[in-house]
């Protein structure tokens, strides 16, 4: 995308190197959950499609979940005005913001459709744009067109051979992204007294590098034998977001 931004124009290099790219990318050939090598395309994409269903599949809770018992233990209460800024009915200019702050370089979602083309034909599509997502924070209820995500598999290492060696990238149409920006607006001012203190990365004015120095201080001269016993944990979240 930087390159079709400020590069050259389209010239023999140009495509040289997306083809190059594109050869780079393919998966020939994939070894499955089960520690089977798939090496026709469908069966390279049956071992994808299996591996998230799992991972990402579930059955649906038809039974709420009452949370109520978990507020004895609740560090980080908001108080009633902050909860009654967080539900305000949503404006026609929140709208219209969150779809003008969106990057117009970001990769479309299933529709096809980037912020760019909403920027340039708001005039026309502006107003039904807006209903939809007034609806959606006023009934609670999302189209399931609108809802889809295509995953975009990214690889980890140079040359995978593991389904779990790529890194799954959600692309969401606008609106989605819209929505997500309108609450993201919403808890900015509360996020401080939501997360605690010791979670420092996506939090404006923390950095994930500060967590990397301490646990550097925390593992020198973690195995002196004058000092008590002790263990530590390294756990992968394949399914953290």
């Amino acid at each position: 995308m930087a390159w079709m931004k400020d590069g050259d124009q389209s010239s023999r290099i140009f495509f040289h190197r997306v083809a190059k790219r594109r050869s780079s990318k393919r998966v020939f050939q994939i070894t499955d959950s089960k520690e089977q090598i798939r090496t026709i395309p469908p069966e390279v994409t049956e071992a994808f499609i299996d591996y998230y269903q799992t991972l990402l599949g579930g059955r649906r809770r038809n039974q709420p979940i009452d949370l109520r018992f978990l507020r004895p233990w609740a560090r980080h209460i908001l108080t009633e005005d902050e909860a009654h800024l967080l539900i305000i009915p949503v404006m026609e200019d929140e709208v219209k913001q969150a779809i003008f702050d969106i990057d117009e370089t970001k990769a479309p979602g299933p529709d096809g459709y980037s912020s760019a083309f909403f920027k340039a034909a708001w005039p026309v599509v502006g107003g039904e744009v807006t209903r939809a997502i007034m609806e959606f924070f006023r009934t609670g209820r999302l189209l399931k067109q609108v809802n889809a995500t295509l995953i975009t598999l990214i690889p980890k290492v140079s040359n995978p051979t593991v389904v779990g060696e790529f890194r799954p990238i959600s692309c969401c149409n606008v609106l989605y992204k819209a929505i997500t920006k309108i609450l993201v607006q919403r808890m900015r001012g509360t996020l401080d007294k939501l997360i605690s203190p010791s979670q420092n990365a996506f939090v404006p004015g923390r950095s994930i590098g500060d967590n990397v120095l301490l646990a550097q201080e925390l593992f020198s001269g973690y195995n002196q034998r004058q000092l008590p016993p002790r263990c530590a944990l390294k756990v992968d979240l394949r399914k953290s977001l």
